[in-house]
Formats: structure tokens, C-alpha cells, sequence
């Protein structure tokens, strides 16, 4: 994620708005552009093509569940990939979850241009995709940083059977210095979505995030409270920006049990993770 530094820098140059506009765009979304390739992934990767409401045929890649064990959209942040995220949620895949990773348009090869709404219409393609190989398995959907914001936009329009988002902010702009918050094109106002949703919603972030503050987390979780919706927050003392992916495949694994049994799984969580229900201000007893 990095949009405050790109903003910042934009900030002082204000000439000429919608050269402006496009830069901060384009500073928005830095994507990749090589192909992706199943080069360096595991063996049981695959290649996958979904097709866009608006015509785009898109590349991921997926890795398949085990029988019955859910399988896991991922939309990944801004800087990313999927084949990133492929190797980011290895613990995630040996504990039996399947993965599907969505790649957006304007991404790794992939067609279009990316933006706020075609980045969502390229999500419900992959959920589409998702939902067909899971059968009658549960998809949970997770978003990291940016892509979080995806997660929250897709939640808006279908009804998820869970919602993880990591590292994730209240609103793009939240993040942008004040004099350059009138050009940032996009918005992702993911703290007012968070009154619509009506899925379990479980918030993950690093307490040493330094490219989205805590301060963002809190006011989501504040936000959840307010709203009565069903979740929590996962607080990680230790971690940053992008936590390991033993940790998030751990904290799946509660927030799974939670809603198998109604009560989260815990021991295969690190002593210092906090679980704080939305309506409560303090962790729950380990």
C-alpha cells in the first residue's frame, strides 16, 4: 500500500487537476506487468480465467480444498499479486483450505485499467469462480490493505459467508495528506460499508502497521459496534503491514470455529493475539 507516500509527493504540484488526477491513479494502483507465471508455486497451482461483467478476461490462480474444508478468495493490496498471495497463504492451503487469488484487471498482464469499481467487478468474477469450485463448502473472502477495500465493496453486493480483511483502512482518502485528498479518484469507504454488511466480519491488524495506522482498525472496530455486526478484531502486537501467513492461516482457523460451534478455536494462537468481540472493549479470556 503506497499511497500516502505518493500522495504526499504529489501534493506539492497541484497544476493541471486531472494530469494530477491520472498520477495519483496511476500511483494508486503501481501493479505489475509481468505475466503470471506457475513458476516457483506449488505443484497443484493452477492457471484460471474468469470473465468480467464488462467483458475483461482476467487471470489468477488457484490451489484446490480439501474435501469439505472451506475455500479462501483472496484480493490481494495494491503493490501485490496473486501468485504473491499464493506463496503468502501457504500455511493457509496445508491446513486443507482451498485458494483462489484474484488478479485485477490492468494487473500482471491482465487487461483494462484499474479502478475502484472495476476492481470489484473483477472480484465477483473470481467469487463466482470461487463459489463454483467450493460446492456446498463455505467461501470466505479476504482482503489485504487495498484490497480490503475490494473485500468490503463485494460484501455490499452479495451476501459473503465471511468477510477477513487485513491491514485495512477507513477510507482511502483518510490516508492522504489533507491538500491532496480532493485528487485521490477513488474512494473505498469502507468504514460506511461496514453498516451494511450482514455477514461475520473479522478485522486483523499489526499493531506496528506503519502504512496503515491501528488508529484506522479501531475506528472500524468502533464502527462494527455502533452497527451491532456479527464479528471481531484480531490484534497482533507483533506483527506489521503484511503478517506472517502461519499467523493468518491461525487466526482463519478460530474465526472458522467460531462459526462452526459459535466459539473461537484458539489454540493454535500466539498468547499475545487479542480476540475482541465488536460490542466489547476488551479481549475475550483465553
Amino acid at each position: 500500500m503506497m499511497l500516502p507516500a505518493a500522495v504526499a509527493v504529489l501534493a506539492g504540484s497541484m497544476t493541471g487537476a486531472p494530469a494530477v488526477t491520472a498520477s495519483v491513479r496511476d500511483r494508486i494502483y503501481p501493479a505489475p506487468s509481468a505475466p503470471l507465471s506457475l513458476t516457483g508455486l506449488p505443484t497443484d497451482a493452477t492457471l484460471v480465467a474468469v470473465k468480467t461483467t464488462d467483458g475483461l478476461i482476467l487471470t489468477g490462480v488457484m490451489r484446490p480444498a480439501r474435501a469439505g474444508m472451506p475455500t479462501v478468495l483472496i484480493l490481494h493490496g495494491n503493490a501485490s499479486s496473486a501468485s504473491g498471495m499464493i506463496q503468502w497463504f501457504a500455511p493457509l492451503s496445508a491446513l486443507g483450505y482451498g485458494i483462489v487469488a484474484a488478479e485485477y484487471r490492468g494487473y500482471s498482464g491482465n487487461p483494462g485499467t484499474p479502478d475502484e469499481a472495476g476492481l470489484i467487478a473483477d472480484a465477483e468474477a473470481f467469487l463466482a469462480l470461487a463459489r463454483q469450485q467450493a460446492g456446498t463448502a463455505p467461501v470466505y473472502v479476504v482482503g489485504h490493505s487495498l484490497g480490503g477495500g475490494v473485500a468490503f465493496g463485494l460484501a455490499r453486493r452479495h451476501r459473503l459467508d465471511a468477510l477477513f480483511t487485513i491491514g485495512t483502512f477507513t477510507r482511502l482518502r483518510a490516508l492522504a495528506p489533507r491538500i491532496a485528498r480532493s485528487f485521490v479518484p477513488d474512494s473505498y469507504q469502507n468504514e460506511a460499508a461496514v453498516a451494511t454488511l450482514d455477514e461475520p466480519w473479522f478485522l486483523i491488524h499489526g499493531l506496528r502497521d506503519d502504512v496503515v495506522p491501528a488508529d484506522e482498525a479501531a475506528k472500524l472496530h468502533r464502527a462494527a459496534t455502533l452497527a451491532g455486526r456479527d464479528g471481531a478484531s484480531f490484534a497482533l502486537p507483533a506483527a506489521d503491514h503484511h503478517p506472517d501467513g502461519a499467523l493468518i492461516a491461525a487466526i482463519i482457523e478460530a474465526a472458522r470455529g467460531k462459526l462452526a460451534t459459535g466459539s473461537y478455536e484458539t489454540k493454535g494462537l500466539p498468547a499475545d493475539v487479542s480476540i475482541v468481540p465488536f460490542g466489547a472493549s476488551k479481549p475475550i479470556d483465553r
